[in-house]
């Protein structure tokens, strides 16, 4: 995302040929994937991320070991990723950001479009990671062409916040 729009969905490739022709860095426009959005639970802290969903009643670890888990590696190692789809029935939903208050460094976020509606993406494999400078690769037991739809835990746990914030 270095211009002007580059969230806008009449930027998004969309056509699986060209898309399949894409070499360099590449990201997924979870708002406006068909046939219906993705997410991602982008977890930055993994500790941190650990404690706060458990004292929500998820299990991170077990998400993360799901025979389905669809995950994307920077390399980093305490960063993780998870791709869901969400249920045929459910529209773009805004991102939530999870901080920890008194470090201020971010714990996870919740991933699919932006508060006016557009996308947020995420670099897919086999884009270089700007830090590590390590291409990014798959990970998981599961496969990106088969994303679980998000555990409605999950799901709930995000729409509440967003609830809450209105």
């Amino acid at each position: 995302p270095n211009s002007a729009g580059w969230n806008e969905e009449k930027k998004a490739i969309t056509d699986p040929k060209r898309a399949g022709a894409l070499c360099g860095n590449i990201g997924i426009a979870h708002a406006y994937c068909l046939p219906v959005p993705t997410m991602a639970l982008d977890i930055d802290n993994l500790p941190k991320a650990r404690a706060w969903l458990a004292e929500r009643g998820i299990d991170l670890d077990a998400l993360l070991d799901a025979d389905d888990a669809v995950q994307i590696s920077s390399g980093k190692e305490a960063s993780r990723k998870l791709l869901y789809l969400l249920p045929a029935d459910v529209s773009p939903i805004p991102m939530k950001k999870i901080v920890d208050p008194e470090a201020g460094d971010t714990v996870l976020e919740f991933r699919c479009a932006s508060a006016n509606g557009l996308t947020v993406q995420d670099v897919l494999p086999p884009s270089i990671h700007p830090e590590t400078r390590q291409p990014y690769h798959w990970a998981g037991h599961g496969h990106w062409t088969r994303m679980p739809v998000i555990p409605q835990a999950l799901l709930d746990l995000w729409s509440g916040m967003l609830a809450q914030d209105k």
